[in-house]
């Protein structure tokens, strides 16, 4: 989710300064890592962090914010309860936001009103997590095993040595494909080994050999018609999970490894975007921008044959598994090395939080595969390391009819081999910078200048943004 800065209203100001002012005078206790932290909320009796109850020997209140589809929210309000129940000593109440949450988060910043734990976008916690309103979970590495030893590509580094901790879960991106279109043309279907990842040549190849036009030719047979194409052999995404993965694949990168320098018009870049542009508009094998709008989801996409493939997040397969489509999985094509990314905003917890310890429970517990159907149903990727490695651990979140047999090695092994960070992770100021990028992209898939033009005149709006990197200190 992309998070905006907008300015805070004057009232909006004045409440914060004597929040802020109520704080100095308070007594509250010591959060690990915060130095600095958001307003405590007036003596409103509200639920929010600060303003999260313990009355005498009764339960600690707590109260935790999250975004998602209808069918998240159902798995998160089971496991609320069942957390609620296992935990007679503190009661969680969940708030589920559906509107702007970006806005609804700076007001309750602006206010003091912050939930304990919530769901925030990357740019948003990298920047709160640096003025100190974010909890520091590095001292809890080793307290919690299970926050210590999760996937070194999901952590949030703010700091050299300070983390706000990890995705809500892994997420990846994947090639998913329709087995029975590729019977029918006879084609071997896409490697599930990170090793074995086709080629550019290989991919387009593919491609070519699953579209088909209203008379049943492909662009290999004379008399195709590219204006008449009612199959087409794969479907790539235009915000960066559709384009990132090949772009690291070719040692290409938006910026130089500090930050400092845009490099999206390097020739690795350019040789990327116009093997891109040329999938829709000189292959014919990929639909255009304008075409991908008027098409139903990517699973519904494969499941009515409109593509035999897509590119797409590993979170697709929640909804391929409701269609009972036949589908499988294979890792992206490569240009020089296989690459593929992981991505996801992070959970965090708010440093002024007056019940640090049990924001802490619910925090392990909320995204723990033990605890939430999300894992086996194909929405989530654990984020424990033991869920990628031990067998029987592996067994418990993807044996089951949602995970097609070569799932181990096209997701789990290639995420642990080949998988890189998403730019949000990293990248100072991606929020500004990421609507500048996909604008200029627009002209790509649009076809309406060469990328290697559009890269280039990127450069003058994207390098006066940049800020730099987060220092992991790794």
């Amino acid at each position: 989710m992309n998070l905006r800065y907008g300015p805070r209203k004057i009232v909006l100001l004045l409440l914060l300064c004597l929040s802020l002012t109520a704080t100095a005078c308070s007594g509250g206790s010591k959060n690990a890592g915060g130095g600095g932290g958001a307003a405590s909320p007036s003596a409103s009796g509200s639920e929010s962090a600060g303003g999260s109850e313990s009355a005498g020997g009764g339960k600690v209140k707590l109260k935790f914010m999250y975004w998602g589809s209808a069918f998240e929210k159902a798995a998160m309000e089971k496991t609320i309860q069942s957390f609620n129940e296992s935990h007679p000593n503190i009661e969680v109440k969940g708030e589920h936001v559906t509107g702007d949450y970006n806005a609804k988060m700076n007001t309750l910043m602006a206010t003091g009103e912050l939930p304990d734990v919530a769901y925030l976008g990357e740019g948003l916690a990298l920047k709160w997590a640096t003025d100190g309103k974010l909890l520091d979970m590095t001292p809890f590495l080793d307290t919690y095993p299970e926050l210590g030893n999760r996937l070194k590509q999901s952590y949030y580094y703010y700091a050299p040595g300070k983390t706000i901790g990890t995705n809500s879960a892994v997420e990846m991106i994947t090639l998913y494909y329709n087995r029975e279109l590729f019977e029918e043309a006879g084609v071997a279907p896409p490697p599930s080994k990170g090793d074995d990842a086709w080629t550019w040549d290989q991919f387009v190849d593919t491609a070519k050999k699953l579209t088909k036009d209203g008379s049943g030719k492909t662009p290999y047979d004379t008399g195709f018609n590219p204006k008449n194409i009612v199959q087409y052999g794969v479907s790539v995404p235009t915000w960066f999970g559709g384009w990132y993965p090949l772009l690291l694949s070719n040692g290409g990168d938006i910026t130089n490894e500090d930050g400092s320098k845009f490099t999206m018009d390097s020739p690795e870049a350019i040789e990327v975007f116009t093997k891109l542009q040329d999938l829709m508009y000189k292959d014919y094998v990929a639909p255009t921008a304008t075409q991908q709008q008027n098409m139903p989801a990517t699973n519904l996409r494969l499941q009515t044959k409109k593509v035999a493939m897509a590119i797409e997040g590993q979170w697709s397969l929640l909804d391929f598994a409701s269609t009972k489509m036949n589908v499988g999985i294979g890792v992206l094509p490569k240009f020089k090395q296989p690459t593929t990314i992981v991505l996801g905003a992070p959970t965090v917890i708010f440093a002024n939080t007056k019940h640090q310890q049990e924001a802490l429970e619910f925090y392990m517990y909320h995204n723990n595969p033990e605890q939430v159907d999300l894992f086996s149903k194909g929405l989530w990727m654990p984020l424990q390391e033991e869920y990628y490695t031990d067998q029987s651990k592996i067994d418990s979140w993807i044996k089951n009819d949602a995970h097609p047999a070569e799932y181990r090695q096209a997701v789990i092994d290639y995420t642990l081999g080949f998988a890189k960070r998403s730019p949000a992770y990293s990248l100072k100021n991606f929020v500004e910078i990421e609507p500048k990028i996909n604008a200029a992209l627009d002209k790509v898939w649009t076809n309406k200048e060469p990328a290697e033009k559009v890269l280039r005149d990127m450069a003058k709006d994207v390098q006066p943004l940049l800020q730099g990197k987060y220092d992991a200190g790794q």
